[in-house]
């Protein structure tokens, strides 16, 4: 991803108050940038505060320790945002944040009437770092953003909306750039509450402990058909980074189904894993469900060792379906059109999988 740099024609630049904009002629269009100040909110409620939270004396918004956590409502607290968009378009949020561990990681974003939603969740703690958040179609105008309490024990320097999908902020030392990013830890179980189960058994716990808070793992339980999904709005040119172990019963056949490209519960493609005869072997299949219609587009074997997790990495872009399983070679399955969606998992026949550590990364022009 490359960085904000002001370098090409400026359009135009306005601070006012706590928030400034620029336009950025590019090559695909104008790019613009709107930063807000967090240290000067309009309007403030305790617990959040504004105090010098920076390395350098900065100041910024502030939650103090042990004060409530706001994901379980029992701890209110906000700051409010008034800023200017000059151009319908979809912006992509930037915080600037400090965490303090799995349970104080995250912040709560309501724009004008819309839900409110997270921005964190990430895995860096204790170092001051730009962390994406979730995206959001602004139309020309003036607007309002509420922070609130989620965790408490967390800081925010600043934040950045930009239209551009591939640029990032220009200070960014240390940048968490996951368009989606699920470790199912922290105190609320990460963002398992926005994943949809569509049938079967779903739960985040430790895999090797009945109740844990941290270290926890999406668990599957299936005696015919389990399917989860995470509706990604309009992901594309995308890789998919995710751990997995299939817990396979007593001579029982059974698949694991890594999903991508999810419309809806009928619309998506998948990567599924089967046992074979052959041992320290398993054969792979891509392919193409759309409504009733399933179309196989490649299989392959791979090496396989049982009773360990494994890595996968699912790339996607308008040439192919790129897939890397553990050290396995990289398999490519050719496509002529561009897959669009979010992502899932399925399990078919009677069988359990772990799955974590859901990355979901933006594959842009320089990293193809």
């Amino acid at each position: 991803m490359r960085k904000i740099k002001f370098v090409k024609t400026l359009v135009i630049f306005v601070c006012i108050g706590i928030y400034g904009y620029s336009a950025v002629d590019t090559n695909t269009g104008q790019m613009y940038n709107i930063s807000i100040d967090a240290g000067k909110p309009l309007s403030i409620v305790w617990p959040v505060e504004v105090a010098v939270v920076g390395d350098n004396g900065e100041k910024g918004l502030r939650i103090g320790p042990k004060i409530g956590r706001g994901w379980r409502g029992e701890a209110g607290g906000e700051a409010s945002y008034k800023f200017y968009i000059p151009q319908d378009n979809k912006y992509y949020i930037w915080a600037y944040c400090l965490w303090f561990d799995e349970c104080a990681n995250a912040i709560f974003a309501k724009f004008d009437d819309s839900d409110k939603a997270i921005i964190g969740n990430d895995p860096i703690y204790k170092q001051w770092h730009w962390v994406r958040g979730f995206n959001i179609h602004l139309g020309k105008g003036t607007h309002t953003l509420v922070l609130s309490n989620h965790s408490d024990h967390i800081s925010l320097q600043k934040l950045l909306f930009t239209n551009s999908t591939s640029a990032t902020p220009e200070d960014c030392t240390l940048m968490f750039s996951d368009i989606f990013y699920d470790g199912f830890d922290g105190c609320d179980r990460g963002n398992f509450a926005n994943w949809e189960i569509i049938s079967g058994n779903w739960i985040v716990q430790d895999p090797s402990q009945e109740m844990c808070l941290t270290e926890n793992a999406l668990i599957g339980k299936s005696t015919d058909s389990s399917f989860i999904l995470y509706k990604g709005d309009d992901w594309s040119n995308y890789s998919l980074n995710v751990v997995f172990q299939p817990i396979l019963s007593e001579n029982a056949e059974g698949t694991v189904g890594i999903c991508f490209g999810v419309k809806d519960s009928n619309q998506y493609h998948k990567l599924t894993w089967n046992r074979i005869e052959k041992p320290e072997v398993c054969k792979m299949q891509i392919s193409r469900k759309t409504n009733e219609i399933t179309k196989i587009l490649s299989d392959f074997e791979i090496p396989w060792k049982t009773n360990r997790w494994h890595q996968v990495e699912i790339a996607l872009n308008n040439n192919g379906i790129v897939v890397r399983m553990d050290d396995a070679k990289t398999i490519v399955t050719p496509i002529d059109y561009k897959i669009i969606g979010g992502i899932g998992f399925r399990l078919e026949g009677n069988l359990t999988a772990c799955f974590d550590d859901v990355h979901i990364r933006q594959i842009t022009e320089t990293n193809r």
